[in-house]
């Protein structure tokens, strides 16, 4: 495994990695087409790992509560 520095903040990442997960920066992957490379964009900037894990979590948090409501008001009748 080559470490190679991140462009944008210098942090020591694998050759191989999608982003950094620093910064969250695209790595030197070739690949820039398909499911993957195009998450970590966000309306032309990069987001990291945690931040798009924090998003993931944040949304399926939001739908299971807003299901447990509904299950409640709708079972009062």
């Amino acid at each position: 495994m080559v470490l190679v520095a991140c462009p944008a903040c210098d942090h020591r990442i694998s050759e191989k990695a999608v982003a950094c997960p620093s910064c969250g920066h695209p790595g030197g992957r070739e690949d820039r087409h398909g499911l993957v490379p195009a998450l970590g964009r966000v309306a032309g900037t990069y987001i990291s790992a945690n931040a798009l894990a924090g998003i993931i979590l944040g949304s399926v948090m939001f739908v299971s509560a807003a299901a447990v409501l509904i299950t409640l008001i709708l079972s009062q009748h």
